[in-house]
């Protein structure tokens, strides 16, 4: 079957909403740092009012949106599946699919409230992450693309959809789409928070996943270890048809593709913003893995593109990644 789409993301439509605080900020919240939580929408208007006095920076965000603007900066043909509210950030995210060409389909919830993903970085580059869900809570079936899903090569689903009821019967109803159509899937683990609290739909999700993406942390959460190398160890002997990518920070990531297993270093950078690194390493690496039909190629490319996102402020790359793809050629 000739298909149109290389990959297509399925995750929520969130405009980020970053602030740039000090250490001493962070701890008076007594939140977590690095990590990703759930807040309401009043939970999201005191906390604008708490930071009013910090100029905030706006851009589009969601993960799976995020890997999928990477892909499509690389050239790669997207689309991406998800819900938001006929507001001003609802117009300013599907703005943004169609800036670089990505394929979508036009779900409204009229009456809504776009969700919204409070970013606060810290001097160091981490960044806590309080969302406000509002219209991604109402993702739901009716928001698939049976059509998208059978011309897509893969499907990208992100892990924080299977935070609400609805949004994890759309995924597996896309999983089975998938499958369907002989459409691969991969998939972002996303967050330690939604491995503990979702746990047994990740286990699930993951019997039918080509490719999973996480970080080590993830990892570790997922097989109950506490090494990179017995998490990924872990991970063949419950997953043994699963190719996976596990991001480390400044120690590269550790990557097993079919019967290839190997590192890759993390190229030096001045770190900005760590907002969504692990978003654009996976775009990277999937447009790599479809387009340069070698692995080792495509890990390289995703290590290059993190360096140079993170040296920047926000969730996306403003620019072409295309100039980084003379460095791997």
């Amino acid at each position: 079957m000739n298909k149109n789409i290389q990959l297509c993301g399925i995750g929520n439509g969130i405009v980020d909403i970053q602030y740039q605080i000090t250490e001493e900020e962070l701890q008076s919240m007594h939140l977590p740092k690095s990590e990703m939580r759930l807040i309401s929408s009043q939970d999201a208007i005191d906390l604008h009012k708490k930071l009013q006095h910090i100029k905030a920076n706006r851009c589009g965000g969601g993960s799976a949106s995020n890997t999928i603007d990477a892909f499509a900066k690389f050239g790669g043909t997207a689309a991406m599946l998800t819900v938001v509210a006929d507001d001003q950030d609802g117009q300013f995210f599907y703005n943004e699919l169609e800036k670089n060409n990505i394929k979508y389909k036009n779900n409204i919830l009229h009456g809504g409230i776009t969700s919204t993903c409070n970013v606060l970085i810290t001097p160091d580059g981490e960044r806590t992450m309080l969302t406000a869900l509002t219209a991604s809570e109402h993702f739901s079936k009716e928001h698939i693309s049976e059509d998208l899903i059978k011309e897509s090569e893969w499907l990208y689903a992100e892990g924080y959809v299977v935070s609400t009821p609805k949004s994890c019967e759309a995924l597996y109803e896309a999983i089975e789409l998938a499958k369907k159509y002989k459409t691969k899937i991969a998939f972002s683990a996303s967050d330690v928070f939604i491995i503990d609290s979702f746990r047994e739909d990740i286990e699930k999700i993951l019997k039918d996943v080509n490719l999973l993406f996480c970080n080590e942390r993830e990892a570790m959460t997922l097989t109950n270890t506490k090494s990179i190398e017995t998490a990924s160890s872990k991970l063949l002997e419950i997953y043994p048809k699963l190719d996976f990518v596990i991001t480390q920070g400044k120690d590269g990531a550790s990557i097993k593709i079919g019967n290839l297993s190997f590192n890759v270093e993390a190229e030096e950078t001045n770190v900005i913003d760590a907002t969504g690194a692990g978003d654009i390493f996976a775009g990277a690496f999937m447009y790599g893995l479809l387009n340069l039909n070698n692995s080792a190629k495509a890990a390289l490319l995703a290590s290059h593109a993190a360096a140079k996102h993170i040296a920047t402020l926000g969730a996306r790359y403003n620019d072409s990644f295309k100039e980084l793809l003379s460095i791997i050629l």
